[in-house]
């Protein structure tokens, strides 16, 4: 019965939670957990207790910190790996709830982000002067290693510039159709100078009507209409070219392009005929017999750079049982036939050189070719996962296969660090190792620490840190950071988590925001956050960014705490004031805690143009209104008001018209008795 209680209980992984800030790890780098149970042990935990593991165990070297008698902190360097999903296990651990024993475990998956290992493979076969062999090789592997390591596929790229043909083609002084096209591919996804390269390819083609031709023709002869004696030049305007001569001649068939001039047919005799392909074919060569697969190549080419192919002779020659006639095909012309036989051919992951029915032997390259072409299709991620392995068979293949299928994979870095925690020490070294190329290292601790802010890292660096308090020290390169919790040696034990709370753990129940308000509108709601994480976060902030926090009012944007599950809600208010300044206010609501930033909610107000206007229209009322009511409010306005604000006027002119009166009528009065008088005076 006890045996049987014991393997009962085995399942229950709730009781142990296992917190990491990263899910994501290159090989060599430091992993960090935080284990909490929700009971305490019958013992205390050791590395016995954990495991990596993918298929079977790896081992590792892990480092074990007890912060209280449920709470440990571990962390060790990831060994150098292949990419993929791991597993970090807590395992065996006795604890006795209501007098039972159980036995719990739990496990987190860790992604390892390792870069295919073919790339390496790649690096690992370049030559001094930067080729990886011969051109097509060369071309595929620059591609290849194009977003890994961007100056060794320089490299490649500069060999193809210096050892290109004076006339563009490939390889130097002994052209063809296949190393050329490849070099064309390569040399446009580089934006290198690629027309020399891209008309001697065009040129290349069996097309009559590209070009000049010319027959010279040597010695003594008539022939025809044609009387010759030494040298004579014929331009041909005929595909097809019949000459008879009463004496042996010397034919020399020519071909002229943008400069260039290449022999194509010589003859010596009589009877001089040629006929000159028309189809717009490739051959292995410059104008020679076509060839289906170059013409192929040489169609993908010039393809990739917008330029014309012979459609039509790739479908009137495609053979139905060989798969790269349907793989490119399916590229360039996206043929539904093609994509069905493709499917209708495959091989659980790959696809042979013919048909299914003819052979079942893998064939990378074909293969490559063809998960390229069916990349939106069901089947891609498993073909993709079956060559994923077979990047180290050819630089051929590897570079084609990594070139298409694995392009979006980057040269990550690799950084580790130790210590993953500091426990009540007064004082720790910190080392910080590199261990790929030299970066820039930025590092947030308090001045106490001492810790400069910025580094170069080439290998590796030290430093002894002094701790006076608690802190964390977060270190920050590329995409990727660390948080070392440093705990004082009076910092109380807690089962409180130490690393902070994923990104995800605080979200807000509310959807984004996009209204449209009239200026006088001031709606309101409540915004609602919500704790995801299994414990207490501490210190929580709502901030607000752009030109919305001149409208947007939060009643409190700040909470001690929020408890695991808890629903925190505050009042938010839009335009109070009513009176926006802009027509468009945008901006963010975000949640954050000292530790990190959580959620986000995107806000963009629009106030109605109309109503925006006529604010503008209000504001200006003495402007627009003016126009109509200054002519009819301002008529009434300016007579009214003028008759209160210019009654003094009127009071002084009317004072003024008294007194001239006055002075008039006083004026008349005395000329009129001094005329009376003078009269009386005459008339005596």
């Amino acid at each position: 019965m006890f045996i049987f209680l014991i393997v009962c209980f085995s399942v229950y992984a709730a009781d142990i939670n296992i917190l990491t800030y990263r899910d994501d790890y290159n090989p060599l780098e430091t992993f960090q957990a935080e284990v909490i149970l929700d009971s305490e042990p019958a013992s205390e935990l050791t590395n016995l207790n954990f495991e990596f593991s993918k298929d079977s165990q790896i081992g590792i070297l892990l480092f074990l910190e007890k912060i209280s008698d449920k709470h440990y902190f571990v962390y060790f360097n990831i060994p150098d790996v292949n990419k993929g999903e791991y597993k970090f296990k807590v395992k065996n651990i006795n604890v006795i709830e209501n007098g039972i024993l159980k036995r719990i475990s739990a496990e987190k998956t860790v992604n390892v982000l390792e870069a295919n290992s073919g790339f390496e493979y790649l690096l690992n076969h370049q030559n001094i002067d930067g080729s990886f062999g011969n051109v097509m090789e060369t071309s595929l592997s620059s591609l290849a290693l194009k977003n890994i390591d961007y100056e060794k596929a320089i490299l490649g790229v500069n060999y193809l510039l210096n050892n290109q043909d004076p006339t563009g083609c490939y390889p130097k002084n002994n052209c063809n159709v296949r190393d050329t096209s490849f070099a064309l591919l390569a040399l446009s996804k580089f934006n290198q100078n690629y027309i020399k390269t891209k008309n001697w390819l065009k040129d290349a083609g069996n097309n009559f009507d590209l070009g000049l031709w010319n027959l010279k023709l040597e010695g003594n002869a008539v022939c025809g209409n044609i009387q010759l004696n030494g040298v004579y030049n014929l331009n041909i305007e005929d595909k097809e070219t019949n000459i008879t001569c009463n004496n042996a001649v010397d034919f020399t068939l020519t071909h002229n392009y943008l400069g260039n001039t290449h022999t194509i047919h010589q003859y010596s005799g009589n009877n001089f005929y040629y006929s000159i392909e028309d189809s717009g074919c490739y051959g292995s060569t410059y104008k020679s017999s076509c060839d289906y697969i170059n013409s192929l190549y040489a169609s993908w080419a010039l393809d990739s750079i917008n330029e014309d192919f012979p459609q039509q002779y790739l479908e009137n020659n495609k053979l139905d049982n060989r798969t790269i006639d349907h793989s490119i095909g399916y590229i360039l012309n996206n043929d539904n036939e093609d994509k069905d036989w493709l499917l209708n051919n495959y091989l659980n992951g790959y696809w042979s050189y013919s048909s299914a029915s003819l052979s079942q032997t893998p064939d990378y390259f074909v293969s490559a070719l063809s998960a390229y072409a069916l990349r939106n299709e069901f089947l891609f991620e498993e073909a993709k996962n079956y060559l994923e392995s077979r990047t180290q068979t050819s630089i051929l293949n590897s570079g084609l296969i990594l070139y298409l299928l694995f392009d979006d994979e980057m040269n990550l870095p690799s950084v580790s660090i130790t210590p993953g925690i500091s426990n009540k020490l007064r004082s720790f070294n910190l080392k910080i190792k590199n261990n790929k190329e030299p970066l820039n290292i930025f590092i947030e601790a308090p001045n106490s620490s001492r810790l400069p802010s910025e580094i170069y890292l080439q290998n590796e660096a030290n430093y002894n840190v002094n701790v006076i308090e608690s802190f964390d020290i977060l270190i920050n390169y590329g995409n990727f950071s660390y948080t070392i919790p440093v705990m004082a040696q009076n910092e109380e034990a807690s089962e409180s988590p130490l690393l902070p709370p994923p990104k995800d753990a605080i979200q807000f129940i509310n959807e984004d925001v996009d209204i449209y308000l009239n200026i006088d509108e001031s709606p309101s709601d409540e915004l609602e956050l919500i704790n995801m994480w299994d414990f207490k976060i501490n210190d929580i902030t709502i901030n607000v960014t752009g030109n919305l926090r001149d409208i947007l009012e939060i009643e409190q944007d700040y909470f001690d705490s929020i408890e695991s599950g808890e629903t925190l809600r505050t009042s938010i208010i839009l335009n109070k004031d009513k009176k926006p300044v802009y027509p468009i206010y945008e901006g963010y609501v975000i949640i954050k805690s000292s530790k990190n930033i959580f959620d986000s909610i995107k806000f963009s107000v629009n106030f109605e143009v109309g109503d925006y206007k006529q604010e503008e229209s209000i504001d200006n009322n003495e402007e627009t209104v003016t126009s109509d009511e200054e002519q009819s409010t301002t008529s009434e306005k300016t007579s009214s008001e003028k008759k209160r604000n210019l009654w003094w006027l009127w009071t002084i002119i009317i004072l003024i018209i008294g007194v001239l009166i006055f002075i008039f009528f006083r004026k008349r009065k005395e000329v009129t008795q001094s005329f009376d008088d003078y009269a009386k005076k005459i008339k005596k």
